[in-house]
């Protein structure tokens, strides 16, 4: 009966006025809050927020300001006379001296307009002193340029929030010779949500994240850092992770994630997150789009990255604690014995101490409202009443509660703020060129992406394939005199960029656009870095995009898992990391207070090369070869257009240096995926753009002789792989596989060669003059399946034998998107000794793969795809 028992208690507490005399420590602390009434949509069904949908307007929200934590405090509607029409606020967030108050609002629908002509979110700041509201952006036109939510004050006084603005994003697409516009996330439902800083007076406006998704829900860490809460969906991931960055963008990295190998069992999302004096953070585990009400949970983040990964050193409990020691239900299926918490803020008055909106658990029982005893959570028939929240105090400590607002039937109260003063966190000043930063690369947009070694996973010295007997460490492995350039399984970095896809007022960009797997989005690759023999890469790399990195083999074939999560870099950073992670591996990574010892140590002494490398390559101690090379050969740093090795580590007087190694562009005679003037001279804002009509598909349309004993035979792919001969007479394709340029008759946005390669297929025959699918008898348990009838009687044909049942021959597809070594079936017959050896050559191979390994997408423009 604990909720029943809670209820009376809380409502006998409050009868006195003056909160009790444990509640002096509040009498000078102001809270806020947000209600409002249920609303639902057209079918009927209640509104709640989505955490994915982060511009969603539910109408119908009051902003309240009491002046004490007490029933009988003076409590004002900071928001009332404002709008004529319901308005929509929420992210409450209060200045470090507790006089300020930052919230996102949105003006009321307009009757009948588009949604391109209806309101932004706009962010208000109350200044409890002059009792002044304002809105931050004065001017209309730069307020209703983007949707802005949730605001945090800096340190500095300036105001973090996030937004769909993406100003230095758009900027970056006119570089690219793009028209500018709002990004979509990756499933491309919503306009993507950036971080974004700004002044107090609303000017400087500047995105500082530059993720695909959404940054939602920042924070400000007791360090300074700011904290969000990543939609990291590179490659359907669909994870919510909090990630945490400097107020200027830079040394972005994982702060605490979901265990995707142990995912919550309840499917619940971790949603406004609030810093603890103890340095935990509060969160409210959230069914998404279930209700406003949430379980309020501890995450010790300061000891754990995951739930099962505890940072080194600390003990593997206590990782997501309970908060309010309630029986709260995690989603809106059954009764919750505790009732229901939609928000709750620490007090900040050196107490464990809470603000909690709470609704007590209420039950529709026949025509009765009961409160939830023993008896009615047994019963069957027992429906969850409409919430009456209510503001309350929670004391963990003495396991009581105190009303501030009395509860209310039908109300939904969905922020609450204490207006409470905080330690100010350090106030950590944005990179400057010279003072942490590059100027030059600052200048240049760009950045650099500095790896120790690849070969370090997780610490474990790993060569990505085969290890040569007698090589067992780092240090064997880089040595010229021990190993040779073509015994090294992982030779280049190759760097891609996302593309930004805009929606359909600006291009249509139909599904089919991006071919098998839309998971994969587009992609643009940005070029090539040696990988050096211990392991190291140093690449310039373009700012303010999303970035994806894979390791590359002689072929120019990716080798190992993708990398989980994008990367980027702000103008004039150098992103530094050890190495490599496995998936699911227990080792923290990517977290810059948890990094551990590396494998590569570096160069052992200053002044001296290698052992067995070119003399003129001295290093200092630490170095790696990457940055030895970057210090004496800096111009090595640039991506290249393609796959370019040229050995300057092996010591010529030890053994004979490694022969060169490219697989260049210009050694195609189909169209190069890259332009003329990019090819002659690559820089950051040159792109390798790969679409299958127009770059993939002339590679089986090129006419092709190979010399049998004398004679040339034309082997050119189209011509052969058809289901016409040369007599133009209907045939079964060789092999199954048709090459042709034509329409598929599955997809007409597709070409019949794609569909071929990368779609599953049926086998066909040759029946009558037609091709149809080829049918075999069904086989179950090594027995044939035969027809029966609607009494589950054998059918018998003509000859009274049972009919078997028929099934055609399934096909797998030849090629695997995101896995060009994983496409074996296609690649094999093209290599020594396969049927097809030396009819493509490595240049197109290459090709062939890196688009296969960036997804094998139909298009990787949005301003390519044809409009209808």
């Amino acid at each position: 009966m604990l909720a029943a028992v809670l209820w009376l208690t809380a409502c006998d507490l409050g009868g006195s006025g003056d909160g009790g005399s444990g509640d002096v420590a509040l009498l000078d602390r102001p809270v806020a809050y947000v209600s409002r009434s249920e609303a639902l949509d057209e079918d009927g069904a209640p509104l709640s927020p989505v955490l994915r949908e982060p511009a969603g307007f539910i109408p119908g929200a009051v902003l309240h300001l009491r002046d004490l934590a007490s029933p009988n405090a003076r409590e004002r509607v900071l928001t009332a006379g404002l709008f004529d029409d319901p308005i929509d606020i929420r992210d409450l967030s209060v200045s470090f001296d507790g006089r300020r108050l930052l919230f996102a609002l949105r003006a009321p629908e307009i009757p009948n307009a588009d949604d391109d002509e209806q309101p932004t979110w706009n962010i208000w700041e109350y200044d409890v002193d002059s009792q002044q509201l304002r809105r931050v952006i004065s001017n209309e036109l730069i307020a209703e340029e983007g949707q802005d939510l949730a605001p945090r004050y800096l340190p500095d006084g300036r105001i973090l929030f996030v937004s769909t603005r993406q100003r230095q994003a758009r900027a970056r697409l006119l570089d690219e010779g793009k028209p500018q516009f709002a990004p979509l996330e990756e499933t491309r439902r919503e306009f993507a949500v950036a971080l974004h800083v700004m002044n107090a007076d609303g000017t400087d406006l500047r995105q500082i994240s530059f993720n695909p998704s959404h940054d939602l829900a920042p924070m400000v860490m007791d360090d300074g850092r700011v904290l969000t809460l990543r939609w990291d969906n590179k490659q359907n991931r669909n994870s919510l992770d909090f990630f945490a960055l400097n107020p200027d963008g830079t040394a972005t990295g994982l702060l605490y994630g979901s265990d995707r190998q142990n995912p919550d069992p309840d499917g619940l999302q971790f949603t406004r997150p609030r810093w603890l004096p103890n340095g935990d953070l509060l969160v409210m585990a959230r069914e998404d789009g279930g209700g406003w009400a949430g379980v309020p949970r501890r995450l010790a983040v300061q000891r754990f990255q995951r739930a099962s990964q505890p940072l080194p050193g600390e003990s593997a409990e206590g990782a997501e604690t309970d908060v309010l020691g309630l029986p709260l239900a995690p989603t809106r299926e059954t009764l919750s014995a505790g009732g229901r918490v939609a928000a709750m803020a620490p007090l900040f008055d050196g107490t464990d101490r809470y603000l909690v909106a709470w609704s007590p658990c209420r039950a529709q029982v026949g025509s009765s409202l009961r409160a939830c005893d023993d008896e009615v959570l047994a019963n069957p028939e027992a429906e969850e009443a409409a919430p009456a929240y209510g503001l309350w105090i929670f004391d963990r400590v003495t396991g009581t509660q105190r009303p501030v607002v009395l509860p209310q039937a039908g109300r939904i109260i969905s922020d609450v703020a204490v207006m409470a003063p905080r330690t100010l966190p350090p106030v950590l000043a944005d990179g400057q060129p010279g003072a942490g930063l590059d100027p030059l690369l600052f200048e240049q947009l760009s950045g650099v992406l500095d790896i120790r070694s690849v070969l370090d996973m997780d610490g474990a010295f790993n060569v990505q394939g085969t290890r040569p007997a007698g090589i067992d460490t780092l240090t064997d492995y880089r040595d010229p005199a021990l190993m040779t350039a073509a015994q090294r399984n992982v030779r280049f970095l190759r760097v891609s960029k996302a593309v930004l896809i805009p929606d359909d007022d600006v291009v249509e960009v139909p599904g089919a656009a991006f071919g098998r797997s839309a998971a994969f989005g587009m992609r643009e690759i940005l070029g090539y870095v040696p990988v050096e023999p211990d392991g190291s890469v140093r690449a310039v790399v373009p700012a303010n995009v999303p970035l994806d990195i894979q390791l590359v083999d002689a072929a120019g074939q990716a080798l190992g898992n993708r990398h989980g999560n994008w990367l980027t870099v702000r103008p004039g950073e150098t992103l530094r990391c050890n190495g490599c992670h496995a998936p699911n591996s227990a080792v923290p990574h990517g977290r810059y207070d948890a990094v551990q010892a590396p494998l590569n140590d570096g160069a052992p002494v200053t002044g001296l090369p290698f052992p067995n490398t070119d003399p003129a390559l001295f290093a200092d101690a630490g170095e790696t070869m990457a940055q030895v090379r970057a210090r004496l050969l800096p111009e090595d740093q640039a991506l290249r257009p393609d796959p370019d090795y040229v050995d300057i580590w092996t010591d010529p007087a030890v053994r004979a240096v490694d022969d060169p190694l490219r697989l260049g562009y210009d050694a195609l005679t189909t169209p190069a995926p890259a332009t003329d003037d990019c090819l002659a001279d690559w820089s950051t804002l040159c792109r390798a753009i790969i679409h299958y009509p127009n770059h993939i598909q002339p590679l089986w349309d090129l006419p092709r002789e190979v010399d049998d004993n004398g004679t040339l035979v034309d082997v050119t792919c189209s011509g052969c792989h058809t289901r016409r001969d040369a007599m133009s007479q209907l045939q079964v394709a060789p092999a199954q596989l048709e090459l042709t340029g034509d329409a598929s008759g599955q997809q007409p946005l597709h070409m019949t060669s794609y569909r071929e390669l990368l779609f599953p297929d049926t086998e066909l025959t040759l029946q009558d003059g037609a091709l149809v699918e080829l049918l075999v008898p069904l086989i179950e348990n090594g027995q044939p399946v035969y027809e029966v009838d609607e009494n589950g009687e054998l059918r018998l044909d003509e000859n009274g034998d049972p009919i078997p049942v028929m099934v055609p021959v399934q096909l797998g597809q030849r090629m695997n998107p995101g896995n060009a070594r994983g496409s074996a079936r296609f690649f094999l017959p093209f290599a020594d000794g396969g049927s097809h050896a030396g009819w493509l050559s490595p240049e197109e191979i290459r090709l062939l793969s890196e688009w296969l390994d960036g997804g094998g997408q139909y298009y990787n423009d949005p301003f390519e795809v044809p409009q209808t």
